[in-house]
């Protein structure tokens, strides 16, 4: 196993990583640092990241597969020591939109779940603090989700104060 005092580049990492998960992910064509995670290996796909020096992430976002009734989760990470970026991507339903929180691995997971969170519907199991926001408490519906219709009668913006 890698440690953290070892520099590993994205081929010793990838390596180890195709070994230790190998039949939950598959690196994506055409790509050196693309993996498609299945959700229940996510966690400890993180945490071995972070074992080899992936200590960043980056971003987390989410793509609406409305007509394949998926969501796809995109997380970035990456090694300061290297300059290494690895993309993890989690398929989940759009009927139980449910994957594992990150926040015990990389505390920056809290802000960037609770965005997705509020944007797209998607609950992370695990986290210590999953309430919206971007949007107002009493806001119905999930904004980024293709299948959204916008109340423009509801929702009236800022008053004006005369």
């Amino acid at each position: 196993m890698l440690n953290n005092v070892e520099i590993a580049g994205k081929q010793q990492v990838a390596a180890e990583f195709a070994a230790r998960f190998a039949d939950k992910i598959e690196l994506i064509e055409n790509t050196d640092s693309e993996y498609m995670v299945q959700a229940e290996v996510l966690l400890p796909a993180a945490e071995y990241l972070l074992s080899a020096g992936y200590e960043f992430l980056a971003d987390i976002t989410a793509v609406d597969y409305l007509a394949e009734g998926k969501f796809r989760l995109i997380y970035q990470v990456g090694n300061y020591q290297n300059g290494d970026l690895i993309t993890l991507k989690v398929e989940i339903s759009r009927e139980e939109p449910q994957v594992n929180s990150l926040c015990a691995v990389w505390k920056a997971a809290n802000w960037l779940e609770r965005e997705v969170y509020d944007m797209f519907g998607i609950e992370f199991a695990g986290h210590p603090d999953l309430r919206r926001i971007l949007m107002w408490d009493g806001f119905e519906g999930w904004p980024l989700r293709k299948d959204f219709v916008h109340q423009p009668t509801k929702y009236q913006g800022r008053r004006r104060l005369d």
